[in-house]
């Protein structure tokens, strides 16, 4: 029982110090591959503690987003829903300055104001803050639009349940009622989210001592990529690759808890937010419209593509939906990585190959799914024609998989930089064992 409890008190205690320490030796198997790429197995190595302080912060931002949530829900129940508006003296250009001028502008600034209160560093407190408040913001402009899926505006509860919650729920396709949620589909959720942790702590233990970027290539040099060969630069595409990993593995174990405790508690399933678009994914519309973090997806789906599409075109929705993304993706960068941090401090044990120097710049978030935009529009064009597809069947899976990977793995950095240069996936360490190189 002591041993126990002094293990419980070091947890608390400190975030930094090891809880064992263990020396690797020094090998010539593989030297010249190791020599090449820059990455060194031998030395001394040490299992990271999680700190308690992170979950305790982590849970306190998610009560506050509920609570935000469902005093918007209500509101907009009462309000703003076209369902209501005839019990209300409200027009519609009120509902518009109600959303636009009141809602919206609340869901994207109140971050700022609680960071500024409390003086929060930590990245995934920030992004675990400002992350639900796009997700309102989105759902707000599907309830002035009239997108809000019938089934949720039966009571204020049902649509605070839907409002308020991150995740994306499981509709049925002919009667358009949620589908409820099994044993089968609980367990299921679980296994998830346990596969998706051990993933993540194998990625940590992996490619935590060198930031992520174990590869020399350009961009992990800090050095601008002028050419193409650049951007095709197999170091640099092995960096880019495991950057896409850790976020579909981040991003995937949040919606998996998310999605878990949601079934768990309301009793209605859940989406899967990741299903393996890195491995998976045929098309680009296949990888971002229904594998990758597809609750954000639905929501930009119901809150952006909807509403343009009902003035213009399937093509300049898309556009504009890809345009979204980017600006709230900007939004994100700026107050999870950049807003009032203080300098950071390399930790031997935690960021030890962190550049402290790194100054994160808005604007490459923009660019990459402005990219990815033209890219899904390029797709329908082509996909129209007789010779791409019958071109396309022709190929085995794995290559489809490969070339539509890459339409989006070489411009990869652009996304994941501010973020893992600024520190995000060392504050991410903070909360979970992990094996880290310490020398």
């Amino acid at each position: 029982m002591a041993s126990i409890l002094s293990l419980i008190q070091s947890i608390a205690a400190s975030k930094s110090e090891p809880l064992m320490k263990f020396d690797v030796p020094n090998t010539t198997f593989g030297d010249a591959f190791f020599a090449q790429s820059g990455i060194r197995i031998e030395g001394t190595y040490g299992i990271s503690s999680p700190y308690l302080q992170f979950w305790f912060d982590c849970t306190l931002v998610l009560v506050i987003d509920v609570i935000f949530g469902l005093i918007i829900s209500s509101i907009l129940y009462y309000y703003v829903l076209p369902k209501n508006l005839k019990q209300t003296a409200m027009s519609n250009s009120n509902v518009y300055v109600l959303g636009f001028g009141v809602i919206i502008p609340c869901c994207y600034l109140l971050p700022y104001a609680l960071i500024d209160a409390t003086g929060i560093q930590n990245s995934v407190v920030r992004f675990t803050l400002s992350a639900p408040m796009v997700f309102y913001a989105f759902r707000c402009v599907e309830a002035m639009c009239g997108f809000v899926p019938p089934v949720v505006t039966s009571s204020p509860l049902d649509y605070a349940i839907y409002y308020a919650t991150p995740t994306e729920f499981m509709f049925d396709r002919k009667s358009g009622q949620r589908v409820m949620a099994t044993l089968h589909d609980i367990r299921r959720s679980l296994i998830g989210a346990t596969k998706t942790l051990i993933t993540n702590l194998i990625l940590m233990s992996l490619f935590s001592s060198y930031n992520y970027e174990p590869f020399q290539s350009m961009n992990a040099r800090e050095e601008s990529l002028s050419s193409i060969r650049d951007y095709l630069d197999m170091k640099h595409l092995g960096n880019c690759f495991i950057t896409a990993m850790m976020f579909q593995q981040l991003v995937g174990l949040f919606g998996s808890v998310a999605a878990l405790v949601i079934q768990i508690t309301t009793g209605y399933r859940a989406v899967e937010s990741m299903r393996n678009p890195v491995m998976e994914a045929t098309s680009p519309s296949d990888f971002w419209g229904r594998r990758w973090n597809v609750a954000v997806h639905g929501a930009l789906k119901r809150g952006v593509f909807k509403p343009v599409r009902k003035f213009s075109s399937s093509f300049v929705a898309a556009l504009m939906a890809f345009i979204a993304s980017g600006l709230f993706h900007e939004y994100l960068v700026h107050l999870t990585v950049m807003y009032n941090k203080e300098p950071r401090v390399a930790d031997d044990n935690v960021c030890n190959a962190l550049n402290t120097d790194y100054k994160p710049q808005l604007g490459s978030n923009m660019a990459f799914f402005a990219w990815n935009g033209v890219i899904m529009v390029t797709e329908k064009l082509l996909g129209r024609n007789r010779v791409m597809q019958s071109f396309g069947s022709t190929l085995p899976r794995f290559m489809v998989v490969f070339l539509t990977i890459m339409t989006a793995l070489p411009l990869a950095h652009w996304f994941g930089n501010p973020y893992i240069k600024q520190g995000l996936l060392c504050d991410f360490q903070e909360g979970y064992f992990f094996v880290t190189k310490i020398a």
